[in-house]
This record gives structure tokens, sequence and C-alpha cells, in this order.
């Protein structure tokens, strides 16, 4: 016999449910179907509220990298092909500044996500943004607070895309400013 009593369902496996010796355990009902339809077992099932399901796994999908200088393009896309069923939710983007004229090829201007907007960002054709207008990199940095999204769902094949112009000053023949970016977001395994 299964009861369901605070995620006591036959912990031992001896297939002996009860616990004090009898069939009366204090406050507890007898779940039918035992262990599988055992309500805290359901609630497992289903995940809690804001986590992934059990079948989803947080996971990045990387953008890779592009790296801006005085003879390169200023506007660029980062793209990614996920293998599986994702749904992205939040943008990371990272970017340095290098110049190689200075001591320790230490960045000296600013923030570096600064240098750069986003145009778009697209699952497949679809943009994901609500007006054309573009957006600052430094609002998908690491640092960023509150920027979840809820892009749309991918399967696999479907190329997702973030369309990133440079507007930083105009770059010296030995300074270089790059950008990466990373999507989290859940994937089914």
């Amino acid at each position: 016999m299964a009861y369901d009593l605070l995620g006591y369902d036959d912990v031992l496996g001896d297939g002996d449910d009860d616990i004090s010796g009898s069939d009366d355990i204090l406050g507890a009902r007898v779940a039918p179907g035992g262990l599988r339809n055992a309500r805290w077992a359901r609630q497992l099932r289903q995940g809690a509220p804001g986590a992934p399901a059990i079948s989803e796994m947080m996971l990045p999908l990387g953008l890779g990298s592009f790296t801006v200088n005085a003879t390169s393009a200023t506007t660029f896309t980062l793209t990614a092909v996920p293998q599986l069923a994702f749904r992205g939710e939040r943008l990371i983007l990272s970017a340095f500044f290098v110049d190689s004229a200075t001591e320790g090829n230490k960045a000296s201007c600013c923030d570096a996500n600064n240098l750069f907007v986003v145009q778009d960002i697209k699952v497949g054709q679809r943009s994901q943004l609500v007006s054309p207008s573009a957006l600052p990199a430094s609002a998908f940095s690491a640092q960023a607070f509150g920027v979840r999204l809820a892009v749309d769902p991918s399967v696999p094949g479907v190329i997702i895309t973030v369309s990133i112009s440079y507007i930083g000053p105009a770059l010296g023949p030995t300074q270089t400013a790059t950008i990466s970016g990373t999507i989290l977001g859940r994937a089914a395994g």
C-alpha cells in the first residue's frame, strides 16, 4: 500500500510502505496508483513555477564573436543554429577594446559595450524587437538587471541572429574592438 505522506512512498524500496507497523499512518491517505500518482511525484514532474520542466534544461547558445578594426565592416551579424528546440531568455553581450600600441594592450577608452548597438534580434526571419530602433549593447551586458526576454521558440536548424553595429570613434591601425554574444535559454532535451 502506498501512502502520500510528506513525500514518503516506499523510500526503502522493500515494497513495505507501512512505516508504523499498522495500516493507519497518522494523517496519511492511500495514494491511488502508488508512486506514479502520488501528489509529490506529480508536482515533481510538473516542475516548480518558473523552473524548467523536467525535460527542459537551461543551456547557453554561443553566438560567436566579431572583431572590428580600421579596415573591417562596422555592421555585422552574430549567428547561431541550435541543435535542439530552443527558446532564448537572456542575451549577453561582452565587448572589449584593445590598442596594441599601448603598454600591455590595455583598453583605455571606456566600457566597450558602449561602442556597439544592437540593430535587430531575429529567430528565423522574425524580428524579436518591438520597434526598428537600435538598442545599446550595454543593455545586454552580463551585469545588466531586468533584461529577461521572451524570444520566439526555434526548432533545430532555425538560424538565430543578432545584428550589431560599431558606433565608436574611428579606429586607428593598432586598435580593435571585439564583441561576443551568448543567449541563455531553455532547450528541450
